[in-house]
């Protein structure tokens, strides 16, 4: 289980010397070592590929497919506790801004040690099948750590091979030429890679992964006919949704039928940490000891229908008015599993407290919200700071139909969707949340009932940024009236807020697209800056 990653050997430690540490537009020649003592044998080469994925794992607080739940405190649904996270979404950075240096650094360092594989692995005389099945999972990688490129950069420098001394100076290739790369990649990998793997192999790629890249590639180049085409393949799979919402962030249902592509955690092992992001997401007294980056907001609560206009509850602490009680309750239990609020339980490592008075480090949530989803509650033992044992989920089966129903919405008109689709997709999704939810019914549907089943369902996954864009709401949504604003908590009582923690800005068309990295123009002065950004 979980080890295929982390099989190391002191040569590929050292070879990350090379392809991993070093400023990806200033690169040196490869090594002797990576010439004469490995690429030899069928173990290096799977330890080669081990480098490739592991680059998915983003370190601390960076951005990167390992933390892209970041991206969603870039949406009105959440506000970061501060740093440039904050400054990024408060429309205060500039190209010197840690984001998107991280981003593109942490990117492209996925992109070298891929093209290290696929320049060296030819070399080694092993299983032609495996080999070719490696092969394909290295071009899916690729492909992932590109389309985080393309989306959020646009024209960005091409490397097909490892850069050289010579590559410092490449100019941004046109983001059409890029994507291309990515489809041929993307290709490769569907045609083969394997469709499951068991024991030791289970988290590599797989058909359904690569086929859930296509979809997300094709939403963002708005190919509607595409998307819904690969979203339908994926539906033929044998994915399924599991009964319970809750159990898709539980470490008992890892590696799930609900799972198409994950980045797997070792849990206390001296090979590699385990996971990050719950130390950002948990409250304080959490096992985690977290920092309460990202925190929810009232926007995001009220996505959560009222499905019970008169529920049963206790008041347990008087200083939690009726009121309170009476906005939070019956709702979409999506909800209560996605974000800790007032009137809720949360098992910190002292044990059950209820929210807020309980909760160690109350204050440390701006908005009166914590996130709940990828933390773990219970005594130390279960979890560590910065050494969670949960996989973090990047493609999942449900995120799969919400995108097919809109792209065959897009397609076709959302007045021709059929209920057979409805029923397929966001029916499906919106049962399994809840029996009490209603369903919706062919010509009664809109593109914002889309859109908002999408909040609810993948709130804090990271997704939620790259649809914002492309529905084009961030230029409106942003500003909305609940955006950024929470609770208003004091020790005598609590209430709705009524202003933001700090203002949110998105500038049309200038924030479509992060600036280019001002130290890599620095290095590099062929590299032009995007629109609305300083020069």
């Amino acid at each position: 289980m979980k080890n295929f990653r982390y099989i190391w050997s002191i040569p590929v430690l050292m070879a990350l010397l090379f392809f991993g540490c070093e400023d990806i537009l200033d690169k040196q020649p490869p090594g002797k070592l990576s010439e004469s003592s490995f690429w030899q044998t069928e173990n290096d080469a799977l330890a080669g590929i081990a480098a490739v994925y592991d680059a998915l794992e983003t370190p601390r607080a960076q951005m990167g497919w390992g933390h892209m739940g970041f991206f969603d405190s870039f949406t009105p649904i959440a506000n970061c506790r501060g740093g440039s996270l904050k400054a990024f979404s408060a429309g205060t950075y500039d190209a010197s801004t840690s984001v998107a240096r991280h981003l593109w650094e942490n990117s492209y360092k996925g992109v070298v040690r891929a093209n290290d594989f696929l320049a060296n692995v030819d070399r080694i005389d092993m299983d032609a099948d495996l080999k070719t099945r490696l092969t394909g999972e290295a071009r899916f990688l690729r492909a992932m750590y590109y389309y985080l490129l393309v989306e959020h950069f646009g024209d960005v420098p091409l490397f097909e091979t490892v850069p050289t001394v010579d590559d410092a100076l490449a100019e941004r290739a046109p983001r059409a030429k890029v994507i291309e790369l990515m489809k041929q990649d993307i290709q490769f990998a569907i045609d083969n890679l394997e469709s499951s793997y068991s024991g030791d192999d289970l988290g590599r790629a797989t058909i359904g992964s690569a086929t859930a890249l296509r979809v997300k590639l094709a939403l963002l180049e708005k190919d509607w006919g595409t998307a819904a085409d690969a979203a339908e393949q994926i539906m033929g799979m044998g994915y399924d949704l599991l009964p319970n919402y809750q159990d898709v962030f539980s470490v008992d249902q890892e590696n799930s039928v609900e799972v198409i592509f994950d980045i797997q955690h070792i849990f206390m092992s001296d090979a590699e940490p385990g996971g990050r992001v719950e130390k950002l997401y948990a409250p304080r007294g959490a096992t985690a000891s977290g920092w309460s980056t990202i925190q929810p907001n009232l926007y995001l609560v009220e996505k959560f229908e009222v499905i019970d206009p008169n529920p049963t509850y206790v008041q347990e602490d008087a200083r939690i008015p009726t009121e309170i009680y009476d906005y939070f309750e019956g709702r979409d239990p999506r909800m209560d599993y996605t974000i800790i609020r007032p009137g809720a339980h949360f098992i910190e490592q002292s044990g059950d407290k209820l929210h807020p008075y309980e909760m160690t480090n109350r204050n440390n949530t701006q908005t009166g919200f914590w996130a709940r989803k990828y933390v773990i509650e219970g005594p130390i033992g279960v979890t560590l700071p910065n050494n969670s044992p949960l996989n973090w989920i990047i493609f999942r089966y449900s995120d799969i139909l919400l995108n097919y129903l809109e792209a065959v919405a897009e397609r076709d008109g959302i007045g021709a969707v059929t209920q057979t689709v409805l029923d397929q997709t966001i029916n499906k999704v919106r049962a399994r949340a809840s029996d009490q939810l209603p369903l919706y019914t062919a010509g009664a549907i809109t593109m914002e009932d889309i859109r908002d089943e999408r909040i609810r369902e993948l709130a804090l996954e990271g997704w939620l940024y790259s649809d914002m864009k492309r529905w084009q709401t961030l230029e409106t949504e942003i500003y909305h009236p609940k955006t950024g604003v929470g609770l208003k908590i004091t020790n005598e009582t609590i209430e709705l807020g009524t202003s933001p923690v700090y203002p949110r800005v998105f500038e049309s068309p200038k924030n479509y697209l992060m600036p280019i990295p001002q130290d890599e123009r620095d290095v590099n002065p062929n590299l032009t800056q995007n629109t609305g950004y300083p020069e």
